[in-house]
């Protein structure tokens, strides 16, 4: 499980935007890929692709599904248009990896699913869904959905592909109810109480594989009371990620419980859509690129609406400061710790053995020839070359100063 004391990083990646900060834990990247709206649903495909669906104005039926490659390049965009002549109010999306097809909710009306492929082709699958919201596929190729019908309870139903009949598998829920399967096939769902909106719960459905098709247990609940309430994840470890009021969270702690993960520090942030993408290795901090992205809405509230999709990656280990550039401000961190021990990987251990010696100065010093250094406005970066000049400086005092002690 996801173990580690989580805190807001002293110093905040900057917005390109140039508007504010958000802060990020230690040991993770965080960036923007930027929208022409905000997105109201986000959903990995395969090879990595992230969908972004562009929320439709009140009034308007047609809302806009982008692609994102991971490399952070646009790929094509196309226009989706709801059943409903008016209005399309979606709240969730989902990669259906069966038909290689795009699923969006839409609560127009009676409650529609849509399917929609690369080019923008839809399918209606189902109908008669009252307030749908959630929607995921799981590895067995089975749709559930999930319902916040205004003034009932709430449900998970699931959805017969052919006939597009739902039935339910999950009642008495409250609002919201973001759904996600974790590696045991289980479905995990966050509601609200719908007396108290900010009151979140957790709780997992079990389900196993029987001759006769999928059966399902008693819901068993993992944490109620959180300030989260809106969507969820789950990265390859089991770990649990939630959006809501105050941001992004983590569940973690025995009992558990939810910690803040990513905020903007505003009172009014409401995160609300969230997708998680594995990679080869756990979502840890300085774990590196190859374990995984973890994609939110950071804020849908009243005071802001965030056109753009946050991306939250591990940081290499020998990205000391986590700003996403193996570079000279690394070194800096590295001799400022140099000799010191209970080192912690933002000091300057890349190589997470405890201490910040000449070892970890050798790990950087390759990362900065594997890493291409973007050009800044703000900072000269040195090219390579140079930091070998810098380092030829300091390590020598460095070991100096050890020899004397």
């Amino acid at each position: 499980m996801w173990k580690m004391h989580l805190w807001l990083a002293t110093a905040a990646l900057v917005l390109g935007s140039g508007e504010r900060a958000i802060a990020a834990p230690p040991g993770y990247v965080e960036t923007t890929v930027a929208l022409n709206a905000p997105p109201v649903g986000l959903a990995f495909g395969d090879n990595g692709v992230l969908y972004a669906l562009e929320g439709a104005e009140f009034g308007n039926n047609q809302a806009v599904l982008r692609t994102l490659f991971p490399d952070g390049t646009y790929g094509s965009s196309v226009t989706v248009a709801g059943d409903d002549p008016e209005n399309f109010f979606s709240s969730a999306i989902g990669y259906d990896p069966i038909t290689d097809r795009v699923l969006i909710t839409d609560n127009t009306g009676d409650g529609r699913l849509y399917a929609v492929d690369s080019a923008g082709a839809r399918d209606t699958i189902a109908t008669a869904i009252a307030g749908i919201t959630g929607v995921a596929v799981r590895s067995t190729g089975e749709i559930f959905v999930s319902t916040a019908p205004f003034g009932d309870a709430g449900e998970v139903r699931v959805v017969d592909r052919i006939t597009g009949a739902s039935t339910a598998v999950l009642e008495n829920l409250g609002f919201g109810a973001g759904i996600a399967f974790d590696a045991d096939g289980d479905l995990v769902v966050l509601d609200a109480n719908m007396s108290a909106p900010y009151d979140g719960r957790v709780q997992r459905l079990p389900i196993d594989e029987t001759p006769a098709g999928l059966a399902y247990g008693a819901a068993v609940p993992l944490v109620s009371g959180t300030q989260a309430a809106a969507g969820l994840a789950i990265d390859r470890e089991g770990d649990v990620f939630i959006t809501g009021n105050g941001g992004l969270f983590a569940l973690d702690g025995e009992p558990l419980d939810d910690l803040t993960f990513s905020s903007n520090g505003s009172a009014g942030q409401f995160s609300t859509a969230i997708a998680f993408d594995a990679g080869m290795s756990a979502f840890e901090p300085f774990a590196g690129p190859d374990g995984g992205r973890l994609a939110f809405m950071a804020d849908f509230g009243f005071q802001q609406e965030d056109s753009f999709v946050t991306i939250i990656t591990p940081a290499r280990p020998e990205d000391f400061n986590s700003d996403g550039v193996v570079g000279a401000e690394d070194l800096v961190a590295w001799s400022a710790s140099f000799g010191a021990g209970a080192a912690e990987r933002q000091q300057g251990d890349a190589d997470a053995d405890g201490d910040v010696d000449g070892r970890d100065f050798l790990d950087w010093q390759r990362a900065v020839n594997e890493v291409a250094l973007p050009a800044s406005n703000s900072l000269a970066v040195p090219e390579p070359a140079a930091f070998g000049t810098i380092a030829a400086a300091i390590v020598p005092i460095a070991w100096q100063t050890r020899r004397r002690r």
